[in-house]
C-alpha cells in the first residue's frame, strides 16, 4: 500500500482528458482527502540516528501526489501512533518542523540527521520532531510559479498535521520551525507572513536567514553599499533571480503581473507584524564579509539580512536570541535550550 497509492495517483494524473483538465488541477486536494484514511504504520522504519527507546519513526510520509513530498516524523516515546477515541484523554505533543537548506535546488530532509543534530534531546523531552522534503524549482514545468510552489509544500505540512492531530497525538497549535539558510528561512517568514499558520508557530531559528527573497528590497537593505540590482547581478544571476519568481527574462521583474505578485509574497513584509513567538538568528558564515559585495554569495549570505530581521523582530518587542558578529552579538542559548524554553 505504501507504494501503491503514489502510483495510483501518478496514473490518474496523466489519464485524464481535455474535459477532465479542472479534475488535475484539484490533484492535490483530492490526494489531501485520500491521505485522510491513509494507515500511518505503513510507514514505520528504523531511525538512522540514535533515538531514546519506544521512539516511533515513520519514514516517507506523503503529503502530497510528488515524490518530494514527504515527510519524516519521530514520536517520542509515550506516543503510541495510532487513532484514539473521543474518550481517550491525550496528551499532545509539541513539534519542531525542520526544513532544509539548499537554494531551492537541492537538499534533503535526512541533512538534520547527521549535523550535531539534537533530536534524541528532543524526544527526550516530549517534543515531536519533523522534518520535511519539499518541491525544488522546476523550469521545466509550463506553469511555473517558482518559490511558491515550496511556500505551498510547507502549508501542505501543517495541513498534514493538523488533519492527522489524533493519529500522531501532535498539538498542531504549538509548532518550533527550525529554518535553515536560504530556502529553509525563506519558508519560514512565508509561514510567519500567513495569519492561519503563523498564529501556530510558537518560536523559530533560523541559521544564515535571508531577510526577503524579492531581491529588489536589497536596493533598501544595502543601501549603504549604493547597491542597486540591476548594475550588479551578471546574466547568470539574473537567470537565478528569475527563476525564483517563476519568470524567464529579467526584464518581467517589474513589467509582468504574476512576476510582481510573486516578488511580493516572497517578501515577507508581514512577517514579524503579528507574531508573539520567540525567534533565533544565527548568521555564521564568517567566509562573508562585512564591508564589501563581491557576488551573489555574499548578497544573499551577508550579516545585513540577520540583522534587518533583528531589528523587525525587535520592534515588534519579540524575544530574540542573535548571534550577529558584526553587532558583537553572541547566542545567549543554544538552539536546544532555545527551544525547551519555547514550550516551557
Amino acid at each position: 500500500m505504501k507504494n501503491l497509492l503514489p502510483l495510483l495517483i501518478f496514473i490518474s494524473l496523466f489519464s485524464c482528458s481535455p474535459e477532465e483538465t479542472t479534475q488535475a488541477n484539484n490533484t492535490e486536494q483530492n490526494y489531501t482527502t485520500t491521505l485522510s484514511s491513509f494507515v500511518l504504520n505503513d510507514y514505520l522504519a528504523t531511525p538512522a540516528i540514535d533515538v531514546p527507546l519506544g521512539t516511533l519513526f515513520y519514514q516517507n510520509v506523503p503529503y502530497g501526489p510528488d515524490q518530494r513530498q514527504v515527510i519524516d516524523i519521530f514520536l517520542p516515546p509515550s506516543a503510541s501512533g495510532f487513532s484514539v477515541t473521543q474518550q481517550d484523554v491525550v496528551d499532545y505533543r509539541d513539534m519542531i518542523l525542520n526544513i532544509h537548506d539548499g537554494d531551492f535546488k537541492s537538499g534533503d530532509k535526512s541533512a538534520a540527521y547527521y549535523a550535531d543534530n539534537e533530536i534524541s534531546a528532543y524526544l527526550s523531552n516530549n517534543i515531536a520532531f519533523v522534518s520535511m522534503n519539499y518541491r525544488f524549482l522546476n523550469t521545466s514545468e509550463q506553469n511555473n510559479k517558482g518559490v511558491t510552489t515550496s511556500f505551498k509544500d510547507a502549508e501542505n505540512v501543517f495541513n498534514f498535521i493538523r488533519t492527522h492531530t489524533n493519529k500522531l497525538k501532535i498539538n498542531s497549535n504549538k509548532i518550533f520551525i527550525i529554518g535553515n539558510g536560504f530556502a529553509g528561512s525563506s519558508i519560514t517568514q512565508y509561514l510567519l507572513s500567513q495569519p492561519f499558520y503563523g498564529f501556530k508557530v510558537k518560536g523559530i531559528s533560523m541559521n544564515d536567514p535571508l531577510s526577503s527573497l524579492d531581491f529588489l528590497d536589497f536596493n533598501d537593505t544595502f543601501s549603504d553599499f549604493d547597491f542597486d540590482l540591476y548594475s550588479f547581478v551578471s546574466e547568470q544571476d539574473e537567470q537565478m533571480i528569475m527563476e525564483l519568481y517563476g519568470g524567464i527574462q529579467f526584464n518581467q521583474l517589474e513589467s509582468e503581473d504574476i512576476i510582481i505578485k510573486n516578488r511580493e509574497t516572497a517578501s515577507f513584509t508581514s512577517a514579524y507584524d503579528n507574531f508573539t513567538g520567540r525567534v533565533r538568528i544565527s548568521a555564521i558564515d564568517y567566509n562573508v564579509p562585512y564591508q564589501t559585495l563581491e557576488n551573489i554569495k555574499h548578497l544573499i549570505r551577508h550579516q545585513l539580512h540577520s540583522i534587518e530581521i533583528y531589528n523587525k523582530a525587535t520592534l515588534q518587542g519579540l524575544h530574540v536570541d542573535a548571534q550577529i558578529l558584526h553587532l558583537h552579538m553572541q547566542n545567549d542559548q543554544s538552539e536546544l535550550d532555545f527551544i525547551l524554553d519555547t514550550f516551557l
